[in-house]
């Protein structure tokens, strides 16, 4: 009986101590982080409020490149969601839902993870204009329940959480700090484009720039070497032509293409070589000068020229590398991005 009442009594005792660092324990977190962009604010806004930009820069999108993703009425609107099923190790499954958002001044966000644990959180974006920079805030709050506050005592997610953070706002400001950044600075025409045969590869890829870049080498070297070897005369630069782009499966399907001058009707292909015709008709076409990974607001910039002029696009939009990487600086590459419409 003594033994049992000495155990009782070392129950109490923790029971109490685990009692007393609950009430002296925190209830609740909240993580803010900030950085100056030297770009639009429109552009700020739009890359950060708009789900399906944020495999450009989000540090938990790259951790894995298989996690599956649903993205549901991205329309800048309250309601608008994005879900996902990734990695417990490192992504897990979770989803957020715009609950507040107001146009070039704030965008939030509920956040719930369901996997590897249940947890709840409330976080977003302020906008603030600073002469011809934004400061951009991020934050993510929270409250800790009664008997997980003991817990935070010997936890620090200021320091877990705020690198990926930080990591996150210095991949914003790349983007949208990137040359010709601006939907002004980026040179849009509407163009006839005529029709030229072409050699081609498809393929896919995760939504990864070095998987990306890899298969283009290798598909562009096979193809060349199908060229040489026919005695045909390359027309024009390598083109990437979408056949299939997907937030929700963070795939990329397209052909990586090479247009010859040769009519091709009686060209034997082998392998995985193909042979084809590429688009012929109008088209936007967007000037984009810098890096590959930075071509994302002249994407951005077509779809918003083809809102404002009333355009109907007609088709997927394809990629024309003008200048070889091994021999012009990053930051002067060129790449001709063109959207069909009717």
């Amino acid at each position: 009986m003594k033994i049992l009442k000495k155990i009782v009594i070392v129950i109490l005792a923790l029971i109490a101590v685990y009692v007393i660092l609950g009430l002296i324990g925190p209830s609740s977190y909240k993580i803010t982080r900030s950085i100056k962009i030297a770009a639009p604010l429109y552009v700020v806004f739009n890359q950060t409020s708009i789900y399906a930009n944020w495999a450009a820069w989000s540090p938990w999108a790259k951790l894995d490149a298989k996690a599956k993703y649903s993205i549901e009425n991205d329309n800048q609107e309250v309601g608008a969601a994005m879900s996902w099923v990734g990695d417990p190790e490192s992504v897990g499954t979770g989803g957020m839902v715009t609950s507040e958002i107001e146009k070039n001044n704030k965008f939030y966000y509920d956040l719930t993870f369901v996997v590897p644990w249940e947890m709840k959180s409330h976080g977003g974006f302020n906008y603030l204009q600073e002469g011809d920079s934004i400061l951009l805030e991020w934050f993510d709050s929270g409250e800790f329940a009664f008997m997980a506050r003991p817990m935070m005592l010997f936890m620090d997610l200021e320091a877990e959480l705020a690198p990926d953070f930080e990591k996150g706002l210095a991949d914003i400001k790349k983007i949208c700090e990137s040359s010709k950044s601006s939907e002004a600075a980026i040179e849009i025409s509407e163009i006839e484009v005529e029709s030229t045969p072409i050699l081609y590869i498809a393929l896919s890829s995760p939504l990864n720039g070095d998987s990306i870049a890899a298969k283009l080498g290798m598909a562009y070297g096979e193809i060349m070497a199908f060229v040489g070897a026919n005695n045909l005369n390359m027309g024009g630069a390598p083109l990437a032509i979408t056949t299939k782009f997907s937030m929700e499966e963070m795939l990329w399907e397209f052909k990586a293409a090479i247009p010859v001058v040769e009519n091709l009707e009686n060209v034997n292909v082998s392998g995985r070589i193909e042979k084809g015709t590429s688009y012929q008709g109008k088209a936007l076409k967007a000037v984009h000068i810098g890096s590959y990974s930075e071509s994302a607001n002249a994407y951005y910039a077509c779809e918003e020229y083809l809102k404002r002029n009333n355009l109907e696009q007609n088709g997927e939009p394809w990629e024309e590398y003008i200048d070889d990487p091994m021999e012009v600086k990053e930051e002067e590459l060129r790449t001709f991005i063109y959207y069909p419409i009717k």
